[in-house]
């Protein structure tokens, strides 16, 4: 016996739900970058999952002419609409973390056997029953293979949850992406559903994992520097903000300020292809030097911050020691066009007379100091060599 209030709210719920997402779209699926085409695919099959389930469960039952093979068609889409989401979570997923599409047509071919072997089984049980039977009084049952196609699904979501978790730490980017919060009302509502079929809960689960991504891939979008893969100015800004507002005296506050020498010759010289990827090297080896110990932001262009706690001043140039270190092993291991250099400043937070601005300022004066006096001393070495060479031509 269905309860057909429970699950018409259950259904009309996950589509106001995908319907309020779909409408905060900014702009056209036509425009959108891959992973948002991917995640708008998910969000509209989630909705047509809702739609064709509520149906299904209207039809069951119903001798009426034509019903029957009505109920057959809609139960194949379920179930193939179905395990393509799951695939397609792997792939959300997948592109998040390497945001490569040469890796996808590579690898996912693979990964799709189970869902393309699923699919024809599917398409198998329009003629012969496979995963579900309709009987002549078109009732709905379940067939000894209908586990198969919740093992792969599980496969697929348990496949992401995998590679965010073991890969998250290695692409050397910051995410808010939290698979556990997408999964939790998905599992809830399918093994209710599992248990308990008459009641339609996993597509609203499915609907409530979705809008808690959405939600917080747009905490990604306003605080995550999609370069650099470091936080923005804006995070800086708020963290800083933050530090300030609870009057923190109990821990000392500094902050190191990087600039990439001679940025704009890079992009001069090479084109501002490359000016990216230098952005997005020196985004790198910022965040594997300080590892957990602080907060790594693009503060703009081409200067880059570190916020950290620290108990002695040592800290800090031992940080600096250490980013320079992994510079010039890059610089001799990388075969990249160019060289990163940093001109470093740092300074320290004082709670009772600096500001955010009066801060970053100090930061920012320090590391034009920097800046200057290897300017000077270029200048200086250079007439130097101006000079020798005078004197060899004399001589």
């Amino acid at each position: 016996m269905f309860n057909f209030p429970a699950i018409f709210i259950a259904n009309g719920t996950a589509i106001l739900l995908l319907l309020v997402v779909l409408f905060s779209a900014k702009k056209s699926l036509r425009h959108a970058l891959f992973e948002e085409k991917v995640f708008y695919l998910m969000l509209f099959l989630n909705i047509s999952q809702c739609l064709i389930e509520s149906v299904v469960f209207v039809l069951d039952g119903k001798m009426i002419y034509g019903y029957r093979t009505l109920s057959m068609g809609l139960n194949t889409i379920l179930f193939i609409n179905n395990i393509i989401f799951a695939f397609l979570w792997t792939v959300f997923v997948d592109y998040k973390l390497f945001t490569d599409l040469k890796r996808i047509k590579r690898i996912y071919p693979f990964v799709a056997i189970p869902a393309i072997l699923i699919i024809i089984g599917c398409l198998i049980n329009l003629v012969t029953p496979v995963f579900f039977v309709v009987d002549k009084y078109n009732i709905y049952q379940r067939t000894v293979l209908f586990l198969v196609p919740y093992v792969v699904t599980y496969f697929y979501l348990a496949y992401g949850i995998v590679l965010s978790y073991s890969y998250r730490k290695k692409v050397n980017r910051y995410l808010f992406f939290p698979v556990i919060l997408f999964m939790i009302p998905i599992l809830i509502g399918s093994l209710l559903q599992f248990f308990y079929y008459g009641y339609s809960l996993v597509w609203l689960g499915v609907a409530v994992g979705l809008v808690s991504l959405f939600i917080n891939v747009q905490n990604e979008a306003s605080y995550v520097d999609q370069l650099s893969g470091l936080y923005n100015r804006q995070y800086l800004n708020y963290t800083l903000f933050m530090h300030s507002n609870k009057g923190d005296t109990a821990r000392t506050l500094a902050g190191i300020m990087l600039d990439i020498d001679g940025f704009k010759s890079i992009n001069d010289k090479f084109g501002h292809l490359v000016g990216d990827d230098a952005i997005f090297t020196a985004g790198q080896i910022i965040r594997s030097v300080a590892g957990q110990k602080g907060i790594f932001c693009r503060y703009g262009g081409d200067e880059f911050v570190i916020l950290l706690y620290i108990n002695s001043q040592n800290e800090i140039t031992d940080m600096i020691d250490s980013i320079i270190t992994q510079t010039a092993l890059f610089n001799e291991s990388e075969k990249k066009p160019y060289k990163i250099q940093f001109s470093i400043g740092y300074s320290i937070y004082d709670s009772k007379n600096d500001t955010v601005d009066s801060f970053l300022k100090k930061i920012d004066y320090s590391m034009y100091e920097d800046k200057n006096r290897k300017l000077f001393e270029g200048v200086l070495a250079d007439r130097r060599r101006k000079i020798v060479n005078i004197e060899d031509i004399n001589n």
